[in-house]
């Protein structure tokens, strides 16, 4: 497994510390008490994971997938067209009508 650059790597902990203060604020504003630290805490969460994701969406798109080239393979064989035989007229058959 290739390492990740640091830039990424600090990005991706800053995403999961955002992401964790935003539950923790929601998890301790489900007490109902009327404090403003759970508040804080989740209005933090909230900010910082917003702008994790911007930071870790401007890193730039990874590397691109080179693929082998792929093997030529033979040609397929075409058909051959049959051709048609005449159809016989219905009205100049003899069937005594």
């Amino acid at each position: 497994m290739a390492t990740l650059p640091m830039r990424e790597q600090n990005a991706r902990r800053f995403l999961g510390i955002a992401a964790t203060l935003g539950v923790l604020g929601v998890a301790f504003n489900l007490g109902g008490d009327d404090q403003t630290l759970p508040k804080v805490l989740a209005a933090g969460g909230v900010i910082a994971l917003i702008w994790s994701i911007h930071r870790f969406g401007r890193l730039g798109p990874d590397e691109m997938i080179v693929y082998e080239e792929p093997e030529e393979a033979p040609a397929p064989r075409k058909k051959k067209k049959k051709k048609r035989k005449p159809v016989a007229d219905e009205a100049s058959s003899d069937d005594g009508m």
